[in-house]
């Protein structure tokens, strides 16, 4: 059993909506006019994260803090690992959330809310959803307090996200990264098992059971970032000339997990490779099998 971190998830979801001029790609299994059509209150909406398969992110209203939806999906190998990623985050939520059961929503769903609202009414909620081998997760983040009928919106919305549940070309649509390579990957994981997850158009995870994440983000790269910015400030560094100016590979750091993270620039795009090995500080071997898949990466943006 595979099993994702909702930090990670979360990681994941903050790269896919920080580059805000970033032209996304149109939603492969959510089109754009059901979103306007079912939350009409808020559009026109548009498309902040698209892609074929495994996250898409809606937006409106950017004059203040934008309203958004987003749905994440999880592919397992088997209904019994679905069964797994469920429970692990019902559990997961059930001592510091609100949660309450939802019904005609895939094989079982619940929503969870902060209980700190209080009379002001949360801006959020979330909702995971399973059917057969898929998790789906939906966020809504509203400008006003959600409603029992906006969760209704968004769950009518999460089918859509719930019909590849039983489709086996989606699915391998959902673990084949064009970012890295299998080799390469066998490499880093050392020759181990490992799951991967295509999370929308930029942005991958690969994970074996030992916890040990690899995290792929790939950002068209808007005029005047600095990469420095992207670095944390407490790891130590070494430069990377052979994936251009301005990369490195950073480790070492005095906060968060233990990881290394190769962070460079190629072809009009922001390329974030970050591999964490289960509480452990990450050895030469894997640094070096991390900087042969950014490599793989750099090239893979070539003709895009």
């Amino acid at each position: 059993m595979f099993r994702i971190a909702a930090r990670s998830l979360f990681l994941l979801t903050l790269a896919g909506t920080a580059a805000t001029a970033h032209a996304a790609e149109e939603c492969g299994f959510l089109p754009l006019a059901e979103v306007d059509q079912t939350l009409t209150e808020f559009a026109p909406w548009h498309t902040m994260v698209g892609g074929a398969v495994g996250h898409c992110t809606f937006l409106s209203d950017e004059t203040a803090p934008p309203n958004s939806v987003s749905f994440m999906q999880q592919f397992k190998s088997s209904k019994a690992d679905a069964d797994a990623i469920f429970e692990g985050m019902r559990q997961g939520v059930a001592e510091g959330y609100a949660t309450k059961a939802v019904s005609g929503l895939g094989d079982r769903a619940f929503r969870y809310d902060s209980k700190n609202d209080g009379d002001r009414g949360a801006h959020m909620t979330s909702i995971v959803t399973q059917k057969g081998a898929l998790v789906v997760t939906i966020s809504l983040v509203l400008q006003r307090p959600v409603k029992d009928a906006d969760v209704v919106a968004a769950a009518k919305l999460g089918q859509f996200a719930l019909r590849g549940a039983d489709d086996a070309a989606t699915a391998r649509k959902a673990s084949t990264c064009p970012w890295v390579d299998a080799a390469g990957l066998d490499k880093l994981f050392g020759g181990k098992p490992h799951e991967v997850q295509v999370y929308g158009e930029n942005s991958c995870m690969a994970v074996d059971k030992q916890s040990r994440v690899l995290m792929v983000s790939v950002q068209e790269m808007p005029d005047g970032l600095s990469l420095d910015a992207l670095r944390g400030s407490d790891c130590r560094s070494r430069d990377l000339p052979e994936l251009g100016q301005d990369a490195k590979l950073s480790f070492a750091c005095g906060s968060g997990n233990p990881r290394a993270t190769v962070l460079f620039a190629a072809n009009g795009h922001s390329i974030d490779l970050t591999w964490a090995a289960a509480g452990m500080e990450p050895g030469e071997a894997e640094k070096a099998a991390l900087v042969e898949l950014a490599n793989y990466a750099r090239s893979a943006t070539a003709g895009r």
